[in-house]
């Protein structure tokens, strides 16, 4: 006998439908604890229209705020299952084939994670990037031990090449999770990733931007993160084409009201609109293109000099 919801699941639908608020995706939440409870009752309904959806198109995202305007209606997506993740675990998944898709660390891809980047898209910056940050006590060409923050492994990464290329360092890096009101606890430097970067008062300290120190060195953009496929989408599902079509509506949503998404998020995070807006408009670049893709090649390069990924991979980008 197939599977049906209860009563009152289908009450809670139908008033949902009438209202048209949204209530059933909030109540859902509130009722399973944890994100495999909440992708089951994705599977049940699939989306507006509420049609159930046998084989969803997984995407992994992260929840950091540049992230948003990438995925605006993926919740919603009657083909999409949408997972937030930290952007290490994503790639975790992605390399388990547990999603279709991921918006993982660069350095990740460059080890081998997944398969072809997905056409267009990614997470860059021309210069200061605001979110990534080093806060130290210490000019950065004296520090011996820095703490870096356990959520972005290219972030890591890029500190790395940073230091060896340009001041010939190599200190002893700690996995911390840095908090802005114990920041220097137990180490006098610190790399902070995320919206928790903008939070710290710089007053007394020496401030580093990793995307303006990229791009002193090279002149180039640097690439965060990128969306990839999995190696099985890559190679052989007949999706792949449709999956890289929703990401590219996405993003062109998002883009298409940056101003809503800013006033939901400022008051979701505690943030300033305008500063978000400001942030996504001028500090973050969305587009992959020839110049995002030779500053990848470059920190390939990089990376592999220093032996952060082995033997870097050739950078492929997936046709449609």
């Amino acid at each position: 006998m197939p599977w049906r919801p209860r009563q009152k699941s289908r009450q809670r639908v139908r008033r949902s439908l009438r209202r048209g608020d949204g209530s059933l995706a909030r109540r859902s939440r509130s009722r399973y604890e944890g994100p495999q409870r909440r992708i089951r009752q994705r599977q049940f309904f699939g989306g507006p229209g509420l049609n159930p959806v046998s084989n969803p198109l997984r995407v992994g995202a992260v929840s950091f705020v540049n992230t948003v305007p990438l995925i605006d209606g993926l919740d919603e997506h009657p083909q999409v299952l949408l997972q937030r993740d930290l952007p290490a675990r994503l790639a975790d998944l992605l390399a388990e084939d547990r999603i279709d898709v991921g918006l993982i660390p660069v350095v990740e891809y460059l080890r081998g994670v997944g398969g072809d980047l997905v056409p267009g898209i990614c997470i860059a910056a021309h210069g200061a990037v605001r979110t990534v940050k080093v806060f130290s006590q210490d000019p950065l060409d004296q520090v011996v031990e820095i703490a870096v923050d356990r959520g972005s492994r290219s972030s890591v990464a890029l500190l790395r090449v940073l230091l060896g290329e340009m001041y010939g360092n190599e200190p002893d890096m700690h996995i911390c999770e840095p908090r802005p009101d114990a920041l220097f606890a137990h180490y006098e430097t610190v790399l902070v990733i995320g919206d928790r970067a903008d939070e710290i008062d710089p007053t007394g300290l020496h401030v580093y931007d990793l995307g303006e120190m990229w791009h002193e060195l090279t002149g180039l953009p640097f690439v965060f993160a990128t969306w990839v496929l999995s190696e099985r989408m890559s190679v052989a599902d007949v999706r792949r084409g449709e999956l890289i079509g929703i990401l590219s509506a996405a993003r062109d949503s998002g883009f298409g009201r940056l101003e809503e998404l800013a006033q939901v998020e400022a008051l979701r995070r505690r943030m300033d609109a305008g500063s978000i807006q400001q942030y996504w408009r001028e500090n973050i670049h969305y587009t992959l293109g020839e110049a995002e893709l030779a500053g990848l090649k470059r920190f390939a390069e990089l990376a592999t000099k220093y032996d952060l990924v082995g033997e870097s991979r050739a950078v492929r980008v997936a046709q449609m």
